[in-house]
């Protein structure tokens, strides 16, 4: 009797636990690897930056790359299944731009997440529960 309960309690968390990230999915979802994303919103705050700045990519092996205020910016990062995210080893050129202080602020940004969401065309990056950056899909019109 009790490895039946064992085995019904297993299945009913995994069931939860698979229904969440379903959730999370949807089918408008834009796929965060191969998306273009551009920064609108950081630290509650709305930008009103240039198009061809702070404009990113995430690849399938776990690698990020794009431009900040004028220079190269790249890194790693790590998702998970739950939603996780992580970054390591950002780095950028070392060009002086007028938002150098912008592209400062972004890397802490990014080096603070701890998870992340996809809500239709907009990449939602969270620290510990705490809205950190939007960054919104590049259209392709």
């Amino acid at each position: 009797m009790r490895n039946v309960i064992t085995i019904i309690v297993a299945v009913v968390a995994f069931a939860l636990a698979t229904g969440c990230c379903a959730c999370r999915k949807g089918k408008n979802n834009l796929p965060l690897v191969g998306t273009e994303w551009h920064l609108v919103k950081m630290m509650e705050r709305e930008l009103n930056i240039s198009p061809e700045q702070f404009v990113f990519t995430f690849s399938k092996d776990g690698a990020f790359g794009g431009v900040g205020a004028c220079n190269r910016m790249m890194g790693d990062y790590t998702v998970t299944e739950k939603g996780e995210m992580t970054f390591g080893g950002v780095a950028s050129t070392r060009r002086m731009c007028p938002d150098i202080e912008l592209e400062t602020r972004f890397t802490q940004v990014l080096e603070s997440v701890t998870h992340y969401e996809v809500d239709g065309d907009m990449l939602l990056l969270l620290s510990k529960g705490e809205l950190r950056a939007v960054l919104q899909a590049v259209s392709k019109e």
